[in-house]
């Protein structure tokens, strides 16, 4: 059997690589419409609670049908399992007028059922007072923008322990990932906190191109070493 041409390798390497690394994608469609999100897609209440879960609702969606309600109890958390290296998350997010409350999105570099629990990123959604505010990047804030969808973005480098998030393609705040020098990802928080529903839609976490090319040159180390013996 004939051997692999190198860029027959590093095609494969790459393609493993992408595999390894930890990609995360949900766009809420592959569910009941109405139907509640704890126990379904990796999706579960604070502490596996079914009592803070979260509906998916028809009536605001980026794809069809679905995307998720947080108002009320919900406190819906989705887990990762990432350690080192630059990645991307990001999640649509759409404000109808007329919202109260405040309302939380929580990325958690920390978290078990039970806990501990340790958070790297808090934007309150303060709908009362119409702030997108950061709560962790000094209490920057940009304003909200209502009835349409709105990407939160946020670039995680947990190499160099620094978060940048961006809200409508806007920097909102630049800090520290966490104090203790943890370099994980651990979970997404949806927090509704009492409030009127939000809707949130098409999650992705990627990793950046940098990180995906480390974890391949590694492969193709591997690659060398078995073919010298």
């Amino acid at each position: 059997m004939r051997c692999m041409t190198t860029w027959t390798a590093v095609a494969v390497v790459l393609m493993a690589a992408a595999g390894a690394m930890a990609q995360y994608s949900e766009n809420f469609d592959g569910y009941v419409t109405g139907s509640q999100l704890h126990g379904q897609g990796g999706w579960k209440g604070w502490d596996n609670d079914p009592t803070w879960t979260a509906p998916t609702s028809g009536l605001h969606s980026v794809s069809l049908p679905n995307s998720a309600q947080i108002g009320g109890n919900a406190d819906l958390v989705h887990e990762f399992n990432v350690a080192a290296g630059t990645y991307v998350l990001s999640m649509m997010q759409y404000i109808p007028t007329g919202s109260t409350g405040q309302n939380f999105f929580i990325l958690l570099n920390e978290y078990d059922d039970g806990g501990p629990y340790d958070w790297s990123v808090q934007l309150n959604c303060d709908l009362d007072n119409g702030q997108i505010i950061s709560d962790f990047g000094g209490g920057a804030w940009l304003p909200i923008q209502y009835d349409r969808w709105v990407e939160l973005k946020f670039d995680i480098d947990l190499d160099a322990n620094t978060i940048d998030e961006y809200y409508g393609g806007d920097l909102l705040a630049t800090h520290q990932w966490d104090d203790t020098g943890r370099n994980t990802i651990g979970a997404v928080d949806l927090f509704g906190n009492g409030a009127l529903p939000i809707y949130y839609d098409d999650i992705s976490l990627t990793p950046e191109p940098a990180t995906l090319a480390l974890v391949a040159l590694g492969g193709l180390g591997a690659l060398r070493r078995r073919r010298r013996h």
